[in-house]
Parts: structure tokens; sequence; C-alpha cells
């Protein structure tokens, strides 16, 4: 009996010694405190005082847990997080109810540690560093057989042993991927090199890659990339350190951006957070931030009068008259003038106008019904509108309203067919005609109704056909491909304009981290574009693409994997280029040439950042060899730096070089680095004497480029030419607007 009493009393006892241990100290949401320490107590007492209870104890780090919940608040996240992985760590037992009641508990406690910071991303990064779990066998094979599930899909849409599949196939460089659905696979370097090559051609801007099943096999193929990777990590050491490590960077970068926010800064966020989200680490904090550092980067509104000016037009047209009046053959000829005219209709999300056709119809007819003809004058008024609702999803038509009144002027009443009893039939021809012109005048605007309706149906839905075409194909299926569709994309009318916004951002990038500068002067067109909208992008135009000139006489061309416009633009370049040069044919061989190719970085090529009036490019190369010496050993991973003034000349602007062009290793910030090594400063010193060279005899970077003025062709086929009137260069944003001439 005493020994029951003794068993009774000593789990009763350690669990009124733990609930007053953190009864008076431990801090935050009481309901998720008491929820820990009455699930704590009750596993105490379940587990019991013997030695399986404290081995479970020491598993459980309980000390530590207990000397945690006293520090309240001050705990720190990364420790609590080592304690909820025993939890989580899949021992056997660990599925029974109270190991799961204080793993849920824990849980709610680690949150709410971690977001007391969330107004200091600095510190929040800090409260998460210790929330990675190297990756198991388990979880990569669960993502392999996903990815693995995405190119079955993939290959049953295309025909599996299709010809179609072989040449998509060939083009993705599959079997550098079939290995990876392997369980024996080996992830090293050169596998993962190997993802890299198939991942470039999923996102390549290739016609078809928009389909689902091929954005969903990319989709796959990433997560599966950046697993493969850690999971290859956890095989060799313990990942939580060096993920601790990355979290201390990014510490430090947001630090940085927060005082002085810079493309390096943004750079390094946009990668650290899209680590964390690829690991499927914090969720709740990674949002925290997105919703700090990701906001839209891309604003544009566009004044009713633009859209009127360009939608607008005059309407003239000739028909023959074919129609059936009161049992009347009615034929002869009509003249239409009407004019479309635009007008937007509020609306929060998605764009709204209604088109309006109106107009008069003058037409000159001989109504036929034996045994006589009446000739007519017809004059009709109409109008005709139509709703369209413009948004992401679809182009949609609304039913068109028209109405139409007409009215005739009656000219002579013949008889036909010979002259006996002419004047009799006319005569009561003459008195039936005017007893049923109102009937025949509502008859033929019913009619002039369905016609003008089914005309206009007509016309609307091609125009607006056509408009979805281009914008499938010149904005959506490309985004799609790249894996750069803006998750947010809005488009809005008001009384007067209309407005679009968007975030060019994927998850591993970051956007704007302030608001769209105020726009002073109002115009007709306004466009505010931050910096990261462009940088997001640049990666999908350049990446990984080299630029080699050979001979004196041949231009620098553009090799790799980069989109055609891309090529394009740079070939008519060169051939304005040697367009200004035809004057003197001996220019390129007066200079001395070396042969030269660079290669751009493949993650983050090129980026630009507006400030104070002026733009910076910094171009990334990856490798650079100033000649093609075999013994020569390329350099790898300086950048570029050319600062232009960005101003205004007429309606067109200018950027005009300032200062020289330098040079810099990448990753190098200028705001907050300060050192270079002695070899970095000497390398540094003789590519930017040799790019400044290069570039006083007309080589290598210009020193001004002319963007044209804005040009837009009317629905009529006038050409409008737009007035600068605002140009703002700073803090990261340009904004641009211009006015109606």
């Amino acid at each position: 009996m005493r020994q029951a009493v003794q068993y009774f009393l000593i789990p009763c006892f350690a669990a009124w010694l733990l609930s007053a241990t953190v009864e008076q100290t431990c801090a935050g949401n009481p309901d998720n405190v008491a929820q820990l320490r009455s699930a704590l107590a009750e596993l105490d007492t379940w587990i019991g005082p013997e030695s399986n209870g404290d081995k479970w104890r020491t598993f459980l780090k309980t000390d530590s847990l207990l000397k945690l919940i006293s520090e309240g608040n001050a705990a720190d996240p990364a420790e609590v997080a080592a304690v909820l992985q025993q939890y989580r760590s899949g021992a056997n037992g660990l599925d029974k109810l109270r190991f799961v009641a204080v793993r849920r508990a824990l849980e709610k406690w680690l949150i709410e540690l971690q977001l007391q910071f969330s107004d200091d991303p600095a510190k929040l990064v800090w409260a998460v560093r210790g929330d990675h779990v190297p990756v198991s066998d388990e979880r990569f094979a669960n993502v392999r057989s996903k990815l693995h599930n995405q190119a079955r899909a993939l290959e049953k849409m295309l025909g599996k042993g299709s010809k179609l599949a072989s040449g998509w196939k060939r083009y993705l460089h599959w079997e550098l991927l079939e290995p990876h659905f392997q369980d024996d696979v080996v992830i090293n370097r050169q596998s993962l090199q190997n993802l890299d090559r198939v991942l470039k051609r999923f996102r390549a801007d290739h016609a078809g890659l928009e389909m689902p099943e091929f954005t969903r096999c990319a989709d796959a193929l990433a997560d599966y990339r950046e697993l493969a990777f850690w999971y290859a990590l956890a095989t060799r050491r313990d990942t939580r350190p060096i993920y601790r490590s990355s979290m201390d960077k990014l510490g430090q970068q947001l630090t940085r951006h927060a005082e002085g926010p810079t493309v390096e800064t943004a750079r390094l966020l946009g990668k650290s957070l899209g680590l964390i989200w690829r690991l499927d680490h914090s969720p709740q904090v990674v949002q925290a931030l997105r919703d700090q550092l990701a906001q839209p980067n891309f604003f544009a509104h566009i004044s009713e009068p633009v859209l009127q000016q360009l939608g607008e037009r005059p309407v003239t047209e000739s028909q023959l008259v074919r129609d059936v009046i009161l049992g009347a053959q009615v034929r002869g000829n009509a003249m239409t003038h009407g004019f479309v005219s635009i007008q937007t209709i509020p609306a929060k999300d998605h764009i709204e106008i209604e088109v309006q056709l109106s107009g008069e119809i003058h037409s000159k007819t001989t109504g036929f019904k034996k045994p006589v003809c009446v000739s007519s004058k017809g004059h009709t008024c109409f109008i005709a509108t139509k709703r369209l609702r413009i948004d992401d999803d679809q182009f949609e038509l609304l039913p068109t309203e028209a109405s139409a009144s007409t009215h005739t002027q009656i000219g002579s009443i013949c008889k036909t067919g010979g002259k006996f009893g002419r004047r009799l039939i006319e005569r009561i021809a003459h008195k039936k005609v005017y007893e049923s012109k109102a009937q025949s005048e509502r008859i033929a605007s019913k009619h002039a109704k369905r016609k003008v309706k089914a005309k206009f149906d007509r016309q609307i839905s091609q125009a607006i056909h056509e408009a979805r075409e281009k914008y499938d194909d010149k904005f959506r299926a490309p985004l799609l491909r790249n894996g750069m569709f803006p998750e947010h994309l809005l488009f809005a009318t008001n009384e007067d304009s209309v407005s679009v916004e968007a975030t060019v951002a994927s998850h591993q990038q970051i956007s704007a981290n302030s608001p769209p500068p105020e726009v002073t002067s109002p115009s007709d067109l306004t466009m505010r574009l931050h910096e990261s909208a462009v940088n997001n992008f640049l990666p999908v135009v350049l990446g990984g693409a080299g630029l080699r000139q050979d001979i004196a006489s041949e231009p620098p061309r553009l090799e790799g994997d980069i989109p055609a416009w891309v090529k394009e633009i740079s070939e008519k370049q060169q051939l304005d280029k040697q367009a200004a040069e035809g004057s003197d044919p001996g220019t390129a061989e007066k200079r001395e040439f070396k042969p030269w190719y660079f290669k751009f970085n493949n993650e983050h090529p090129a980026s630009i950042s507006f400030d104070d009036g002026q733009l910076t490019l910094r171009l990334r190369i990856a490798e650079l060899k100033a000649s093609f010496d075999e013994e020569e050993r390329p350099l790898t991973n300086w950048d570029f730096l050319i600062v232009y003034d960005v101003v205004q000349e007429n309606d067109g602007i200018v950027l005009r070089r300032a200062g020289e062009i330098e040079a810099l290793p990448t990753g190098f910030d200028p705001r907050w680095d300060k050192k270079l090594s002695g070899e970095q400063v000497g390398i540094r010193n003789n590519l930017a004497k040799n790019l400044n060279k290069r570039s006083e005899e007309g080589e290598g970077f210009p020193k001004e480029i002319t963007v044209p003025p804005l040009k837009i062709s009317s629905a009529a086929g006038t050409e409008y030419a737009f007035l600068l009137q605002d140009l703002v260069c700073a803090d990261g944003w340009l904004t641009i607007g211009y006015r109606l001439p």
C-alpha cells in the first residue's frame, strides 16, 4: 500500500513542480502557454519516474525546455526549435497522444516567439535560424516521386514514344533528367549541373512551354534541384550549422537593406528567402518578410482621353440594301456615317470599358410589290454599346445593347406592267403606303437594329479576339514559360482612366520595399517602374549568355539560350552602328583589335539601379577572356559598372555616361564593402583602364544612349508622338509621364 501511494504521489509532485516552475515566468499568449504547461505536465506524469521516463526526458531535452519556459519571451527560438525537432524526430512512440500534444503546444509557442519580431526583419530571421530540419530520405523520395509523376504526365500529354515526344525530349536534355527518377541516383556537382541545364531549357522562351504540363514539371524540377543539393549535403555533414550561417548572413543583409538598399542586398535577400521557401521552412516568416520586401514594383496609368484618341474613329461605309418589309422587296443603297467612342467604367479588379458606335444611315431604296413600286429615302439614327471586361483570366464581352429609329420620305409610287388602270392603282397604292408608313418604319427600325447589332458584335468580337491573342503571345505565355508570371497582377478602371499594377518577382527574388512615388503632375500616360522589376527579369534574358567578337570586321555576337527578340535587338543595334560608321569603312581596321569573349553570370547577369537622376548598369561577368590565347587563364567573377545620367531632351530620353567605367569583384557592394585584396586592386585597375580605353575609341559601352519619343498608332491609322512631361529617377524608382499632343 505504501509503495502504491509513493507511485501515485511522486508523479503528482513532479507535475506540480513543473507547473510551478513555469506558472509565474512563462510569457506570451496565456492560452498557448497554458496548453504547453498542461501537456508537458501530463506527459511527465504519464512517462513516470522510472529509468525509461528519464530516458525520454533526456531525449526530449525536458530540462532545456523547462529553462526556456522560465525565460519567457526572452527564450531563444532556435533552442526551442531544437527541442521541437526532437518531438518531430519520428522516434518510435512519439506518435502517442501525449507526445503529440506537447509537440503541438511547442509549435504554437515557437511561432509566437518568432512573430514577436515581425516588425524587425533582422531579428525575425535570427528567430527562425533554428527551423532547419536536414532533408531526410523520406522527404527526398517524396520530392523525387513528385518530379517523376509530373514527368510522366508530360510524357503522356506529348504521346509517349511519339515523334513529338522525342523532339521535345531532345530539346529538354531529357537524358540528363532520367537518372534522377531512379532510387539509386547519385547527387554530385555534375548531376546538379545537369539539372540546371534541363531547368534552363524548361524556362526558355520557346513556344509550347507555357502549357500546364510543362510548367508543372518545371516547378517540380526546381523544387527537386534545391532539395537534392541539401539532401546530398546532409549525407556528409550536419546541415543545421550551415543553415544557421546562411540565416545570420540574411539578417546582416536585412539590416543593410533597411539602412541603404542596393541591388546587391536585394539580390542576396531574394536568394536567401527563396532558400527558406524551397526548403519549406518558417512559412509564416517568409510571408511576413515578403509583405515588407515584395510590394508591387510596376504601375501604369492610362487616361481615358488616351484610350479615346487611340480607339475612337469615324466609320463610313456604303452597302447594298436587300430587305423585305410588309411583303415588299426593298432594294437600294445605303451610306453609314458613324463614330466609335470609348468610355471607362469604374471597376476594382478588372478593366471595364464601354465601346459605343453611334451614327446615321442614309438610304435610297425602291420597294417592289405587285403591281407597284415605291421609291423612298430613309434616315436611320442608331446607337450600339458593348461592355468589355478584361483581366488576366479572360477578355469577356457582355451582350450588345442597340437601338435604331428609321424615318422615311416617300418619293414616287408607280404602277408596273403597263398603263392599264395606272391612275386608279397608283391612287389606291398611295393611300395604302401612307397608311402603313408608320408600321413600315417600325419594321425598318427593327431590322436596322438587328443588322447594326450583328455587325458591331462581329467587329468587336474580332478585335477582342485579336487583342487576347496578342496578350497571350506577347505577355502571358512568355512569362509563364520563364516562371516569372506575376503572382500579383491587378487591373482596374475608374471614371477617367485605366490602371495596372504588378509584382514582377519569382519566389527567389524580392521586389520593392517602398510604395511608388506620388505623381506630382498628372499625365495622360504614366509608368512607375522599380529597379527590381527590371533586375528580376534580366536572368531570363541574359542568364548564362555569352558575347564575343572574333575579328574586327564582324560585329560582336550573342551566344547561348537567349530569347529570339534579344538577338534581334542586338543585331539591329550592330547594323545601326555599322551604318553610322559607313562614311569611314576603315574605322574598324584603324583600331588595334584583339578577340575577346565574356559570359554573363547565370543567376544574376546584370542589374540596374535608379538614384539621384542616374541609372547605374552593373554587368556580372562569370568568365572573361581578352584574347584567344589557349594558355591565357580567363578572369572569373568580375562586374562592370557604368553610370548614366538620365536626362530629357525634347520628348525623348537620353542616357549620357557619367564618369569612368568601373570594375569590381562579383558580389562586392560599394555601399557596404570597403576592402579589396592587393590582387583584386591590380585586376580592377587593369580592367577599368582597358574598358575606358575601348570606350574612348568608340568600342564597348556607348557614351550616349537615346530613347526615342513614344509613338503610338490609333485604330484609325494616325500616329501620335506623346509629349514627355515628367521624368524622375530616384530612390529606386523611375517615373515617366507623357501627355497627349
